[in-house]
């Protein structure tokens, strides 16, 4: 944990990050921007008055709240973004190591805690968030999915391959297969309520033309 000021609503406040699974940033505000604030416009040898710091102090806290509690970006190692590879877009390993540039045994090697390349841990980073992505738009990745070609003919592998944004490609994806989705349920409900062709009492019998 560390501890740090910030600028919020004309006076510096304590911020405190907390680091984990979420890294959540806590903003402390309140009356104590608002009395920093009445001591400073009242000068040098002049008198407080309780009168103006309950104001002023109200005014602080209808802007903004006691606490404010602030999401920030996620933050995980190497081993824990392949983790999210693996555990979101199930690419094969064979398949990964060629989207990186490395060796099958490197995937399993990094698997097992050794130290990741910057530049390798920059694309599994990017891969991950394209894992988040996808995650995130309700979409489940299958192989078909995952070797579907979509961006000027690449699949979503072949897109991080060649060094371009896979989070970017992956929201593309997304928009593709739930417009695609959405597209087969409004077929589906218009062709639902056609009633369909009574099977004729001849149906199975042979044409005209047929011998025995």
């Amino acid at each position: 944990m560390n501890t740090s000021l910030i600028y919020d609503h004309g006076g510096w406040v304590p911020e405190r990050t907390v680091t984990g699974t979420t890294s959540t940033v806590v903003r402390l505000v309140g009356w104590v921007a608002a009395a920093t604030a009445t001591l400073a416009s009242i000068g040098t040898g002049g008198e407080l008055i309780a009168k103006h710091l309950q104001t002023d102090s109200y005014h602080a806290q209808k802007e903004s709240p006691a606490i404010e509690v602030v999401e920030a970006a996620l933050v995980r190692t190497p081993r824990e973004d392949l983790s999210r590879i693996r555990e979101v877009l199930k690419p094969a390993v064979s398949d990964l190591a060629t989207t990186l540039g490395v060796s099958r045994q490197s995937v399993y090697n990094w698997l097992n805690g050794d130290q990741v390349a910057d530049e390798n841990a920059a694309k599994l980073q990017d891969l991950a968030q394209a894992a988040d992505a996808l995650d995130h738009e309700g979409i489940e990745v299958n192989a078909a999915l995952l070797k579907r070609k979509f961006a000027n003919g690449r699949t979503l592998l072949q897109v991080a391959q060649a060094g371009e944004s896979a989070r970017d490609a992956a929201l593309q994806l997304a928009h593709i297969h739930k417009r695609e989705v959405a597209q087969r349920e409004r077929m589906a409900a218009r062709f639902a309520n056609r009633a369909r062709t009574p099977t004729s009492a001849d149906f199975d019998l042979p044409w005209a033309d047929d011998h025995a």
